[in-house]
């Protein structure tokens, strides 16, 4: 659903913050109820009825409300003293799934005349030897690229998608396909609609060589980052024989607290470059280190509340976690991710955010929040195979030569002088729910990268063993920063450089 169709909520965050010791959330509730009728000649009186418990955060007390037909202005100034109020946002995840993907989200379907259509169908299948049929790949036609018309759906179990068009098409300007798993994404240009429909094969995943995060890492060592607890706040993660959980938590307002399971793929495919326990190539940066999931995309919605994530990295503090990965976020500040941010960071608990993803010169939030190490992305020159199409993503400057590669900046990073590092984000392989692997880019995929990184160098750090409290998170930072390697780049590119 559009966030601007969704009903509005407050988010109030006590002033007690105590962790275990922290309110009950109808104890929160009864003191902003209480406070409204002190406050009455201020305000007008709010009655129980008013104010509805939606959902609350036991890492703090903290609740969310569905306020009714009262302003929010109204509860605000019903508040109790100390008190954090905030009205719910929603963040998307961090990840330009393909180079059509903000044309996706807008495109307009073309007008066919009654009774003047026709079917025309695509099949995807794996460039092997055995032509594997595969399904879940995001087919995307386009009539007419410049205006935006197109239509675009998921393949079958069969690898097959229909499509209506006017009976009088005979081209296409393209056509799009993005596996989720198994395959490389392709682009077909200038297509002829031949009767029968249209084969397209995809190049195949191989597992058994490097993508652009072994280019530059080399393959990952067996118990790397052991003593570390990692946090993934995202859409969950796994089954996947090759993620082991150690913890976490639903933190959505409708979905069950452990439900952890990921329908989506990207916190799968997050989780798996950080703590993958494969061999060779596919091994993660930190395959050791103690797994937690946070999911707070409920199924099926792309976006997720700012409750929700700040619940998320609250608990993961008080869970233990050293880093929390944050692959998502938006343009806009929010009162409530940022308290807690400073939550974490009080608990030595360091948050790890995205960039984004929109080419623009300033970070998302919450990546641009001083307590956070915000990662932007880079990609590796020929470092996807032949036939696949990731050439959309080569960004202007190029950087020093790693090994026999040359960096470039990914076309769709943000940047702004709040960056503190960089890592690969381009044609980036990693594991998928149901056992699988794919392909995806985005500054979501560099900066699990750089937890990942940043996981292994704690674990062999005296920093590790530090009192949990602010000093221990600002060492944290100086430990990822201090090691990062120069690629040339701007500071407004690559901050300190790459995560090393």
């Amino acid at each position: 659903m559009d966030p601007t169709r969704r009903p509005r909520r407050l988010i109030v965050i006590p002033p007690a913050r105590a962790g275990r010791n922290a309110p009950a959330p109808a104890a929160t509730l009864r003191r902003l109820q209480a406070a409204a009728a002190e406050k009455r000649p201020a305000a007008p009186r709010m009655t129980p009825s008013t104010l509805r418990l939606v959902t609350s955060s036991p890492a703090d007390g903290a609740v969310l409300l569905d306020i009714g037909r009262r302003s929010i202005d109204d509860v605000r100034a019903s508040a109790p003293d100390g008190a954090t109020l905030a009205e719910e946002q929603w963040y998307r995840l961090e990840r330009p799934a393909r180079p059509w993907h903000k044309l996706s989200e807008h495109l307009k379907a073309p007008r066919i005349a009654a009774g003047r259509d026709q079917s025309w169908t695509v099949t995807v299948v794996v460039d092997d030897a055995a032509r594997t049929r595969l399904a879940q790949a995001l087919v995307t036609i386009l009539l007419d690229e410049e205006k935006g018309t197109g239509l675009e759906a998921m393949t079958d179990r069969r690898g097959c998608v229909s499509f209506r068009l006017g009976r009088g098409t005979k081209r296409l300007d393209a056509v799009e396909v993005a596996p989720l798993h198994g395959g490389w994404p392709v682009r077909l240009s200038n297509v002829e609609l031949l009767r029968g429909g249209l084969e397209i094969a995809v190049p195949a995943l191989s597992l058994k060589t490097a993508d652009a995060r072994g280019l530059v890492y080399g393959k990952p060592v067996a118990g790397a980052g052991k003593g570390v607890s990692v946090g993934v706040v995202d859409t969950g993660i796994g089954p996947h024989d090759h993620l082991k959980l150690a913890g976490g938590r639903n933190t959505t307002a409708k979905e069950a607290t452990r439900l952890l399971r990921d329908a989506d793929g990207h916190g799968s495919h997050v989780a798996g470059v950080i703590a993958a326990t494969a061999s060779g190539w596919r091994r993660g940066e930190a395959s050791a280190v103690s797994l937690h999931a946070y999911r707070v995309f409920e199924a099926g919605d792309p976006f997720a509340s700012t409750f929700a994530i700040q619940a998320a990295i609250k608990q993961a503090a008080v869970d233990g976690c050293d880093l929390v990965n944050l692959s998502l976020g938006d343009s806009l500040a929010d009162e409530a991710v940022r308290d807690a941010v400073e939550f974490a960071w009080a608990r030595g608990c360091v948050c790890l955010a995205a960039a984004g993803n929109d080419g623009a010169d300033e970070v998302d939030y919450p990546a641009r929040y001083p307590q956070v190490i915000a990662v932007s992305a880079i990609g590796l020159e020929n470092a996807w195979p032949a036939g696949a199409y990731l050439e959309w993503t080569l960004g202007e400057p190029r950087g020093k030569p790693i090994g026999h590669h040359v960096p470039f900046f990914a076309q769709f990073s943000n940047r702004g002088r709040k960056l503190a590092l960089t890592a690969p984000g381009v044609a980036i392989v990693s594991t998928l729910f149901g056992n699988r692997w794919g392909v995806m880019s985005g500054t979501s995929m560099a900066t699990p990268i750089a937890t990942g990184v940043l996981a292994h160098r704690l674990a062999g750090s005296t920093v590790l063993a530090m009192p949990r409290d602010a000093r221990r998170s600002a060492a944290i930072v100086r430990l990822a920063t201090a090691h990062a390697q120069d690629l040339g780049f701007p500071a407004r590119m690559q901050g300190k450089g790459l995560a090393r």
